[in-house]
C-alpha cells in the first residue's frame, strides 16, 4: 500500500509499504480522509514532537474493510473514526491508577521485542510488538496511508461510527472537536462569561464555536485576515487582527480594566484559550484575564518563554494544561461532539480550504503552513 513516511523536517516520502495484518481483536480501515493537525505541522516545520520512519496522521475517517473474529458490533462496510490508544490492563491499585492516570501504571509491561529489524536498527518505536500500544499517528502508523489498523477495536471506546449525514471529510474533525469540547469544559465556563480565543487554526475555530454555546461573548485574535473573516461568519462577537492592533489594548477596551494584588491593570476576560503557540499571545493572555480567571493552554510552543510569574500569583490565575494522554473519550462526550457535527451547531465544512491526494502530501503540508491561504487541509489517500 502507499503511505507517506515521515523522515524529518519538511521530508515526507510516499513509499510502498506492507499492508497491516490484523489480529483477531483488530480491524483494518481504508482511510478516506485525514486532516493535517497543528502537531503534525510542528513536526513538518521543525522535526519536533515526532519520530522518523513512521506514518503520521491522527485526524482520520474511513471504511472498515477487515474485522477480526473476536471483534463485536463492528462490521465490514461501517463508516468509522478511530480514536484513542490501547492501554494495557493495569493494576488499579498503584499511585497512578488511584489518581486516574493508568497510562503510568507500573504493571504495564509492553516493550519492543529487541530482535526484529526495526529494533536492530535502533527504531524500537517501529517494532510491530510495540506499535500496538503507541499513539496513532504519533508513533504508531496513522492516517497518511491507504490503510491503517486499529488494535483491540472496541465500539464507542476507540472506534466510533459515523452517521450517513456526515461526510468522511467532516468526520475527520471529530478528534479535534473532542479536544475543543474538553478544553472548553476545563475553563469552567459560565453563561455570563467573556472568553477570548487566541490563534484561529482549526482548533481555535472549533473552540470558538463550542464557546458560543456556553458563554455570553467570544472574542478572537489572529493575524490571518482569511481566518478572522471566517471566525466572524461563524459567530465570533469581536475579531481582532493582531497585525493591525494590540489585542490586549482591545480586550481592555471591551471588558474594562482589571484589578489584582498588584493594583489596576490588564483586562477582565473571564477565560482565555490560547491556541496559537505564540509567546506573545501567552504573555498577553496573562494580562487579558481577570483575577481568578482561567487560561487554557492548547497551542504547542516551539521555543521557551520568559514571563513574570508574579502576575500569575497576584491575579490568582488558573493555568490549565490541555495535554491529557492516556484518557479515553467518554462515550457521551463523543456522542455530543458527533451531534454538534451532524446538527450543524459546529460547522466544519467551511473550515476545509484544500484537499490533496496522498501523492502530493508535501504540497498539502506546504499549503497548511500558509495561514493567509488555508485553514484546514485534508489529505485523501
Amino acid at each position: 500500500m502507499k503511505a507517506a513516511i515521515f523522515y524529518g523536517a519538511r521530508d515526507f516520502r510516499v513509499e510502498d509499504i506492507e499492508k497491516p495484518k490484523i489480529q483477531p481483536t483488530d480491524i483494518l480501515v481504508k482511510v478516506e480522509a485525514c486532516g493535517i493537525c497543528g502537531s503534525d505541522l510542528h513536526a513538518y516545520k521543525e522535526g519536533i514532537f515526532s519520530r522518523p520512519g513512521f506514518v503520521m496522521g491522527h485526524e482520520l475517517a474511513g471504511e472498515v474493510v477487515e474485522v477480526g473474529n473476536r471483534v463485536k458490533h463492528i462490521a465490514v462496510g461501517d463508516r468509522v473514526v478511530p480514536l484513542g490508544r490501547v492501554i494495557e490492563k493495569t493494576c488499579g491499585e498503584c499511585f497512578w491508577c488511584q489518581r486516574g492516570q493508568p497510562q503510568w501504571c507500573l504493571s504495564i509491561s509492553h516493550k519492543p521485542c529487541g530482535e526484529c529489524t526495526q529494533c536492530s536498527s535502533g527504531k524500537w518505536w517501529l517494532c510491530e510488538q510495540n506499535q500496538r500500544y503507541m499513539g496513532m499517528g504519533y508513533s504508531r502508523n496513522g492516517g497518511y496511508a491507504e490503510y491503517m489498523f486499529v488494535p483491540e477495536a472496541n465500539i464507542n471506546r476507540n472506534v466510533y461510527k459515523v452517521p450517513d449525514s456526515v461526510s468522511f471529510e467532516e468526520a475527520t474533525f471529530l478528534e479535534p472537536l473532542w479536544g475543543a469540547y474538553k478544553w472548553v469544559e476545563m475553563a469552567n465556563t459560565q453563561p455570563r462569561d467573556t472568553a477570548v480565543v487566541t490563534g484561529l487554526g482549526t482548533i481555535g475555530l472549533l473552540v470558538m464555536q463550542v464557546l458560543k454555546h456556553r458563554v455570553a461573548r467570544v472574542f478572537v485574535s489572529d493575524i490571518s485576515e482569511k481566518r478572522l473573516q471566517l471566525a466572524k461568519e461563524l459567530g465570533a462577537d469581536v475579531v481582532i487582527n493582531a497585525s493591525r492592533e494590540d489585542p490586549l489594548t482591545r480586550v481592555i477596551e471591551l471588558t474594562g480594566t482589571g484589578r489584582s494584588f498588584s493594583g489596576k491593570g490588564g483586562g477582565c476576560a473571564d477565560i482565555v484559550i490560547e491556541c496559537s503557540g505564540a509567546p506573545t499571545a501567552f504573555k498577553q493572555a496573562i494580562e487579558m484575564t481577570r483575577t481568578g480567571g482561567h487560561i487554557v493552554l492548547v497551542g504547542l510552543y516551539e521555543q521557551e518563554i520568559s514571563f513574570d510569574v508574579n502576575h500569575i500569583i497576584h491575579k490568582r490565575l488558573k493555568l490549565v494544561s490541555s495535554f491529557n494522554p492516556g484518557r479515553r473519550p467518554a462515550p457521551e462526550e463523543i456522542s455530543d461532539c458527533m451531534d454538534l457535527l451532524a446538527s450543524g451547531k459546529v460547522k466544519v465544512r467551511p473550515l476545509i480550504s484544500h484537499e490533496f491526494p496522498l501523492d502530493e502530501i508535501m504540497s498539502a503540508f506546504d499549503m497548511q503552513t500558509k495561514a493567509n491561504e488555508s485553514v484546514k487541509v485534508i489529505v485523501k489517500p
